[in-house]
């Protein structure tokens, strides 16, 4: 099966300045370097795609290509693509014409802590899910709190039991967005990057922990340097 790694990287992050290549926890290269060295140690990637309008990060791209890995690959994506107002639709439609074939393994630079045996657990539970009947794998993290909205309780029923216990509560599959792994076809035949029977693949709120903000940048940064001093491997 032939997989194309995947990983957008759209120049003016607004809420985290240089957000894909500022060093973090010893990574010089940032965190588009740590996400590159994780991908890398899958075997199964034909190719690692980084999709940028930003010229750094595209040369940076061409170095680790050089230094990391010739499986990378820098694209240059046209900058009506690479707005903070180009609709995620737009995007997803412009991604699924770039190949013909093959399968999409899609994952951003924000999730520092999905590291390369995530990935292959990943890829690995996405092949028995097409042979399960699934179309597409999305990761997700399962979340059982008290959940409401204006109107109420969004998980349970509160007129059955005010307060049940939180392991009663339904279940809300909150999309993390680490992993969306889709062949390009179905990407074009749906319009999306979730197909019409996903495979939830469940992943920690410690894994999933991603970087949106310039305080989550620094909180995750610190759990990253503590993590290598004890010994634990980011990649």
């Amino acid at each position: 099966m032939q997989y194309i790694g995947f990983i957008p990287c759209r120049s003016g992050s607004e809420r985290v300045p240089n957000k894909n290549t500022r060093p973090f926890a010893g990574f010089t290269g940032g965190l588009l370097e740590l996400k590159l060295r994780q991908m890398a140690e899958i075997p199964e990637l034909e190719s690692i795609l980084v999709s940028s309008n930003d010229p750094i990060v595209l040369d940076a791209t061409e170095r680790y290509a050089h230094e990391v890995d010739d499986r990378i690959v820098p694209l240059e994506r046209p900058d009506e693509y690479g707005r903070s107002s180009t609709s995620m639709d737009d995007f997803i439609l412009y991604i699924a014409q770039l190949r013909a074939t093959g399968t999409i393994f899609w994952s951003h630079v924000t999730s520092p802590f999905i590291t390369s045996s995530i990935y292959r657990d990943g890829l690995a539970t996405y092949e028995q899910a097409l042979s399960d009947g699934h179309d597409c794998l999305v990761s997700v993290t399962r979340t059982q709190r008290f959940f409401w909205t204006e109107q109420g309780p969004v998980n349970y029923d509160n007129t059955v039991e005010k307060w049940p216990r939180s392991q009663d509560l339904t279940p809300l599959l909150e999309i993390n967005h680490a992993l969306y792994v889709m062949p390009f076809k179905s990407m074009r035949e749906v319009g999306d990057r979730i197909g019409r029977q996903p495979y939830f693949y469940d992943i920690d709120e410690h894994d999933a922990a991603d970087i949106d903000w310039e305080p989550q940048f620094v909180t995750l940064e610190k759990l990253a340097l503590l993590k290598r001093q004890a010994g634990e491997g980011l990649i």
